[in-house]
């Protein structure tokens, strides 16, 4: 499956648009839409709301019944077999890289990392981790070897963390 972000719905698309910003994010004055494609055909277009633009980073997958999704300062989960909204949850400054490990989501942000279940219940957040971006280079023995950028532009410094906690190890 493809995806794309557009501004507007396509001419061609016939069937619902679908909100994956649930609960009061639907007030947000901003609207962008991720239309999910198989070759040329479109099998659903998604609705996002987001406040303000603040990131270049925006990514989109499928993981079993699950659309991860994260634009802008959001991450965004939503079940599709249910068609019901799990999470929107607002990141630290902005949305950076979206990750899969062992049935959790790790979301990266300008500072943080978030574990998230698949059913959208945050197990933990470490919010010391950069200032302009965290990246997750990858998981191993119960270990997210990553690295954050603290003295932009260029100064990344890597970091070890337990992946149970998310502690500094």
């Amino acid at each position: 499956m493809d995806f794309e972000f557009s501004p507007i719905v396509p001419s061609g698309f016939r069937g619902s648009v679908k909100l994956i910003s649930g609960g009061n994010i639907q007030l947000l004055p901003n609207i962008s839409y991720l239309i999910c494609r198989e070759g040329n055909s479109i099998l659903n277009v998604f609705e996002i709301r987001f406040e303000y633009h603040c990131s270049p980073f925006r990514q989109a997958s499928i993981l079993e019944e699950y659309l991860a999704v994260g634009y802008e300062e959001y991450f965004y989960l939503y079940d599709l077999k249910q068609d019901l909204n799990l999470a929107a949850i607002k990141m630290d400054g902005y949305f950076s890289h979206l990750y899969f490990d062992s049935d959790s989501f790790y979301i990266s942000s300008a500072g943080s990392i978030y574990c998230v279940t698949k059913k959208g219940s945050i197990l933990w957040i470490n919010t010391d981790l950069g200032v302009d971006g965290v990246l997750i280079k990858n998981f191993d023995n119960g270990k997210i070897f990553g690295t954050g950028e603290w003295d932009p532009p260029g100064g990344w410094r890597d970091f070890i963390l337990d992946k149970v906690d998310g502690r500094l190890l």
